[in-house]
């Protein structure tokens, strides 16, 4: 996720927390995450069965966020991809600001559902 180092921590704004650091590494309420842990669950997405909820799966593609996603898309002005999300984090304060914003609403929102399914 983050292809030149150097760059990133050479940043002049944004910093880490948990919700970005979930996006970034992959961690947290995600099933393809916790799978292991828990040996009845399945790491297939509820919305996609098809998909395995993985941070790429839910953060970029899964509908079941796209409204958020959309919102994200229309601030920062550009689809975010794996591939360009540090890019669009280290562009300028607002956009790093929308990408945690984003990363915070849908940690949160598995957080729940994780907590409500248990």
């Amino acid at each position: 996720m983050i292809p030149n180092i150097r760059v990133w921590i050479e940043r002049r704004h944004g910093e880490l927390n948990y919700h970005l650091t979930q996006l970034l590494t992959g961690h947290g309420f995600l099933k393809h995450h916790s799978r292991p842990y828990d040996y009845n669950q399945s790491a297939q997405c509820p919305v996609c069965p098809s998909s395995t909820e993985d941070a790429e799966h839910v953060f970029y593609h899964c509908p079941k966020i796209s409204e958020q996603r959309e919102k994200l898309h229309s601030l920062l002005h550009e689809v975010m991809t794996p591939e360009n999300t540090t890019r669009l984090m280290l562009a300028s304060e607002s956009s790093w600001l929308a990408v945690a914003s984003f990363a915070y609403s849908v940690v949160t929102r598995l957080r729940v559902e994780e907590t409500d399914r248990r």
